[in-house]
């Protein structure tokens, strides 16, 4: 644990990453345990937080990734009954992916197990020290491409 005034970044970061680990390591059992490969496993999870189907070529922009790559993911997951295609009633030359009854039940399952994590990680922490620490961690996330003058 890191009590020094005068902690480095890296020390920082480890101990973040102490901290994070058993959080990541329960969605990698829950993905693992079902055989989803992190890959699919990211695309899952993304499409689970947008809440809505997303386009194909979104995906592929948002993933950074050519159209091909991301067919060959939503393939997998698709074999899995995790996600499903169908066709963009605004435009007849997309597709859309949404996820299936199967994956909002195995990623609800992933959300309950981090939520009974994260519970048990800030139980010591009085309710202004979890303010101080969401500011904190808030501080530290990345800038969105947007918003430093890139696509998003």
């Amino acid at each position: 644990m890191v009590q020094d005034p005068e902690v480095t970044a890296s020390e920082l970061v480890a101990a973040l990453t102490e901290t994070v680990s058993p959080l990541l390591r329960h969605a990698g059992t829950v993905f693992a345990s079902n055989q989803v490969p992190f890959s699919q496993a990211s695309l899952l999870t993304d499409l689970y937080e947008q809440g809505t189907p997303q386009r194909m070529s979104t995906l592929a922009h948002t993933f950074d990734v050519a159209p091909r790559t991301v067919t060959t993911l939503v393939d997998g997951l698709e074999r899995r009954g995790l996600v499903q295609r169908a066709p963009d009633p605004d435009d007849r030359r997309a597709v859309l992916v949404g996820v299936t009854d199967k994956g909002n039940a195995l990623m609800q399952e992933i959300e309950w197990g981090r939520q009974a994590l994260a519970d048990e990680l800030v139980t010591g922490l009085t309710g202004s020290e979890r303010a101080e620490f969401a500011r904190l961690l808030n501080k530290l996330r990345p800038t969105p491409r947007t918003e430093q003058g890139g696509q998003a």
